[in-house]
């Protein structure tokens, strides 16, 4: 089993409840909470673009994916493989990636989807297609995170519970907006063997300053879902069934 602890953050281009564009201020609440992985959404912004490098280095942590205004980028401790920028249509955005730990790998899905419920069920529609989150090529445990624009009921609720299981943690999911939060707009989905340990919306001055979206945080565990032999079998075949990716 690994364990790891995850943040999914809407920073809003670095625009502050002020309107100024402040990246220090994310970073430091970033920092605060010293995460494993950080998936970030609706970064930069027009007078803020090009900025992943320099604030990967303010938080401490490894850059992964699009450096680009409205990107969803990933910073982790641990390497990222195959990462691959997908549109969901209507403006819509997923980067994909594969976090390998302890000799284990989990897919990672990181999106923005429409506030319009039309544009947002057919983003649902890609997202659950075979190129992505059907594709018979990632069997392992999956995350799946970002801002889902969700009310608590709207299009693309239904499918997605049908398909993905929603962590458990935090018991109390508003984080949206974040001086005053009345429901969760950002959600984290899990697929596969893995789950949440513990988790919570940071409320703290600093968040509710730092954007219109408070950030999950997860403790979450992933399951080892190597097959291991009995000894008659493996009499019979010689060698076990490989770890999953």
């Amino acid at each position: 089993m690994a364990t790891f602890r995850i943040m999914s953050y809407h920073v809003n281009g670095f625009h502050t409840a002020t309107g100024e564009v402040d990246p220090n201020l994310s970073a430091r609440v970033i920092r605060s909470q010293q995460p494993d992985l950080v998936l970030l959404q609706q970064l930069g912004s027009p007078i803020a673009a090009g900025t992943l490098e320099d604030f990967s280095d303010q938080v401490g942590l490894e850059a992964y994916g699009p450096d680009e205004e409205g990107g969803c980028p990933f910073l982790s401790r641990f390497p990222l493989h195959n990462i691959q920028e997908f549109a969901l249509g209507h403006g819509g955005r997923c980067v994909r990636a594969d976090l390998d730990f302890e000799n284990e790998r989990v897919h990672l899905f990181n999106l923005c989807l429409s506030f319009d419920p039309w544009q947002r069920r057919d983003q649902v529609r890609t997202l659950l297609s075979d190129q992505l989150l059907n594709n018979q090529s990632l069997p392992c445990a999956t995350i799946v995170s970002g801002d889902f624009t969700l009310p608590i009921w709207g299009y693309g609720q239904i499918s997605l519970s049908e398909h993905l299981r929603r962590a458990r943690f935090p018991l109390w999911r508003a984080n949206y907006p974040a001086r005053f939060p009345i429901w969760g707009r950002d959600r984290i989905y899990f697929r596969g063997p893995i789950r949440a340990l513990a988790g919570t919306v940071l409320a703290t001055p600093d968040t509710r300053k730092a954007s219109p979206h408070l950030p999950l945080i997860l403790t979450v565990e992933s399951c080892d879902t190597r097959n291991f032999l009995k000894i008659s079998d493996r009499l019979r075949i010689r060698k076990a069934d490989p770890v999953c990716g």
